[in-house]
């Protein structure tokens, strides 16, 4: 019953995941097409290469962007972790992960200084490190699965 239960809760994280960068997606088009609707903007008016940070519009992009930088690792270790049944340290380390993320790009979408940039950072690297330990956690398992 445990199994199932860190399986649910690894399951839904990775939805949350997912769910927080179809959440910025949905921000993102509702700006701009109240942008074009409203004249304010030409609907070619969105160069993907151009960013102004003073420009929420803008950090909005880039935060979506961002979102989708660690989305496939995370997927591919998720999945590892679900079709070994090892799911124990995802249940502990996705809720961080997530949280992290969301930080991250709330973060991104207040504004742009040296700080705002730096704190930030480190909340990428927090992702970064906590998929990390749990992709070292799934090869590890992968492995002992080879030891005759």
């Amino acid at each position: 019953m445990t199994a199932d239960i860190t399986i649910l809760t690894t399951h839904l994280y990775l939805l949350a995941y997912a769910g927080w960068a179809l959440f910025l997606l949905i921000l993102l088009i509702t700006a701009r097409s109240l942008a074009v609707l409203s004249g304010k903007s030409k609907a070619d008016g969105f160069p993907p290469y151009h960013y102004n940070p003073a420009c929420p519009l803008n950090r909005l992009h880039r935060a979506y962007q961002n979102t989708l930088e660690l989305l496939g690792v995370l997927i591919v270790v998720v999945a590892t972790a679900l079709w070994l049944g090892n799911t124990a340290l995802s249940d502990t380390l996705l809720p961080w992960i997530v949280a992290a993320r969301v930080a991250q790009s709330t973060i991104h979408l207040v504004g742009v200084n040296h700080w705002l940039v730096q704190i930030r950072f480190g909340f990428f690297l927090v992702q970064v490190a906590l998929v990390s330990w749990l992709a070292v956690d799934q090869a590890c398992s992968l492995l002992s699965l080879l030891k005759p």
